[in-house]
Order: C-alpha cells, then structure tokens, then sequence
C-alpha cells in the first residue's frame, strides 16, 4: 500500500521539475528578445566631466543621476571616473 504515495511522491516532483525548467526557458527567451538601448559613442576629450557629458545628454525634467548611471553601466565603466580616449556609450531614448 506504500506504493502508491511513494508514486505519487515522484510525480509530484517530475511536474514541479517540468514546470520550473518551462518557467526558466520562457523567462531566458524573454531576456535575450530584449533589443539593446540604442546609443551614441562620446570619445572623451581633455576637460570633460561625467556630469557635463550626462547634462548634455539629459531631457528637461530627467534626474541626471539616472543618465550618469546608465552611461557608467552601458560603457562597462568602473566607476565615475573618465579619462581622455576613454569611449563612453550615451542612451539616446
């Protein structure tokens, strides 16, 4: 007679299994059908600031926090600090 919840046991598990690897396959597919931001290339000339760079980049009304962060992680940047030659990638939407 314990065979039955023992099977019922495993077949728990196959579905709970089956229906987290759909779950990662979806949610993989969705993350790569992202398109990239599109952006411009700012070579970064003696003088330049982040700030001047992210200010000149940002709309009216936008925290420019935000456009210094997201030029820092789409130029795969360190930290804040820029350097002349350095390419930074600006988002353009």
């Amino acid at each position: 007679m314990q065979a039955a919840p023992s099977q019922l046991s495993v077949r728990l598990s196959v579905l709970l299994t089956t229906v987290c690897i759909v779950f990662l396959l979806i949610g993989g597919a969705a993350e790569a059908e992202t398109p990239p931001s599109p952006t411009i290339e700012h070579v970064v000339e003696p003088g330049d600031t982040l700030w001047a760079i992210a200010s000149a980049h940002t709309g009216p009304g936008e925290d420019i926090r935000v456009t210094i962060a997201e030029i820092i992680e789409m130029s795969g940047a360190a930290g804040s600090m820029i350097r002349p030659g350095q390419v930074l990638r600006i988002p353009t939407g």
